[in-house]
């Protein structure tokens, strides 16, 4: 993008579409994405990280929890109005546990697949 940009609400693509998950693409470089994500009430996304791009978030509507780390047994709570920084590949995924959209404008900075399905990660076991 070499010029001022503006992209409302009706000019947004739906890019990626999952069960109650809708990802629409904002803007897009060589090296930055920009999505807005919603997800409907009662949700729980997959398990998924993004390779080496670090991915800041906004959120716009609603609340929710993301669930991360080794094991999958760490957790935030997001709410409208919060900020949220994700490392590159952080293995997480996010719970609304409430009847509303939760709703985020997420960018995506660096390189490769903004997001990558991964399998749950599992909890360590005491020998």
């Amino acid at each position: 993008m070499d010029e001022v940009t503006v992209a409302t609400q009706t000019s947004l693509e739906n890019p990626d579409e999952t069960a109650d998950v809708s990802r629409q693409l904002v803007f897009e470089t060589e090296d930055t994405i920009v999505i807005q994500s919603r997800v409907a009430g009662g949700i729980t996304t997959g398990w998924h990280h993004n390779g080496d791009r670090h991915a800041y978030g906004y959120v716009v509507e609603g609340h929710a929890l993301l669930e991360y780390g080794p094991a999958g047994e760490d957790s935030v709570g997001l709410s409208e109005g919060d900020f949220v920084y994700v490392p590159p590949r952080t293995i997480r995924r996010v719970v609304n546990p409430t009847t509303e959209n939760w709703v985020i404008v997420i960018s995506f900075v660096g390189s490769g697949p903004p997001a990558t399905p991964v399998n749950a990660p599992q909890p360590e076991t005491e020998l």
